[in-house]
């Protein structure tokens, strides 16, 4: 029996579902907040931006600006954050397959921050932020989506 989890999350919040037949009802098995994913960006900074003076000058300084803001930086950790949570399972075999069902922007994020390994136990994915929908919801969602996935293969594989 195969076991599949469900990654489904954004930038504020991830929940993990797992289910071992696609007639199961899942069960969720993690759940995952990020509160600072939802504060405003005024919020999270403390002071103003860092000063520094050009080379020969002492009259005007300039302001240093941040290469991204603490938003993203809190919603990257908070994607290492589940990958390290999800590459524990892997290497304790919790899970042979993953589908990852999330916003599309924190979607790309997570991609970015998942190893090779996890990567490789990707099965599905799907760019819908699903995270307030009931498990059973979630999981026909996933099913339309992978069935949508190989009429297009074999449409593709015939032509």
């Amino acid at each position: 029996m195969t076991i599949t989890w469900l990654v489904v999350a954004n930038r504020t919040r991830a929940r993990v579902l797992e289910i071992q037949s696609v007639r199961d009802q899942p069960t969720e098995r993690a759940a995952f907040a990020n509160p600072a994913g939802r504060v405003h960006e005024r919020d999270l900074q403390s002071d103003a931006a860092g000063r520094f003076y050009g080379k020969g000058e002492r009259e005007q300084a300039h302001s240093a600006t941040a290469s991204e803001s603490l938003g993203e930086h809190e919603t990257d950790r908070f994607a290492v954050d589940l990958r390290e949570f999800l590459d524990h399972a892997r290497s304790e075999q919790r899970f042979a397959r993953l589908w990852l069902i999330a916003a599309p922007a924190f979607l790309g994020q997570l991609r970015s921050a998942f190893s090779k390994p996890l990567r490789q136990r990707v099965e599905l994915e799907l760019d819908k932020d699903l995270t307030t929908d009931t498990p059973g919801e979630i999981l026909r969602r996933a099913l339309d989506a992978r069935e949508a996935k190989r009429t297009r293969e074999r449409a593709s594989e015939q032509s």
